[in-house]
């Protein structure tokens, strides 16, 4: 009678095993739900810290586009101190991209040196003399690189931002997202304003 009690199969262990696959099949889904958030979020942020780094690559060349203007001698003084007050304001708008958090921010700063280099374009179709430097022309090619890669990185950024919207808009993934802060809006997408964020043409060869 104790041999068949000791060798009887615990019922218990049905019911037990059956909760803890039910655990299962709830957890693995909402694990991987909030693993995909969180890598999606770390895109977002990644695709944003390239535009910025493209942004201050764009803030450095315009020192050397002034340094080769102020390397002639045939310039006026009055231009000479434009695009002296040119190469600061780059510098500054550089300093200030380094502590830039916002899409806004980086924007601003974006429309504003696009709005410099608009400025040195027009010094250089005022002379002819400048439109045959060798160095100006290299700079062409850095200038028009740097316009593409942030053009690219933009696209990158708000192709990440929208894949993350999608993503907390989606079931089961937005019941993770609601209780762990996931925000729908946390991200925001560069947007195009007429008349103040386009691409500044850059085309030296119109002119030579």
């Amino acid at each position: 009678m104790v041999e068949n009690e000791s060798n009887s199969f615990p019922m218990w262990i049905i019911p037990f095993g059956l909760v803890i696959l039910l655990v299962m099949c709830v957890l693995v889904p909402l694990g991987g739900a909030y693993n995909d958030l969180v890598a999606k979020d770390m895109t977002v942020e990644y695709t944003k810290a390239s535009v910025q780094t493209a942004l201050e690559r764009r803030a450095d060349l315009i020192p050397n586009l002034v340094a080769t203007i102020e390397g002639s001698a045939e310039f006026e003084k009055g231009t000479l101190v434009e695009v002296t007050a040119m190469r600061n304001q780059a510098m500054q708008i550089k300093e200030t991209l380094k502590s830039e958090q916002s899409v806004d921010e980086l924007q601003e700063s974006q429309e504003e040196l696009g709005v410099i280099i608009g400025r040195l374009m027009v010094v250089y179709e005022q002379y002819p003399t400048l439109q045959t430097t060798q160095s100006f022309r290299e700079l062409q090619a850095q200038l028009v690189a740097t316009e593409n890669q942030i053009n690219g990185e933009r696209n990158n950024y708000n192709a990440a931002v929208m894949k993350y919207k999608s993503t907390t808009r989606s079931f089961p993934t937005i019941v993770i997202a609601r209780i762990f802060g996931f925000d729908e809006d946390a991200w925001t997408m560069f947007e195009t304003y007429p008349g103040k964020a386009d691409v500044p043409v850059v085309d030296f060869n119109t002119c030579g």
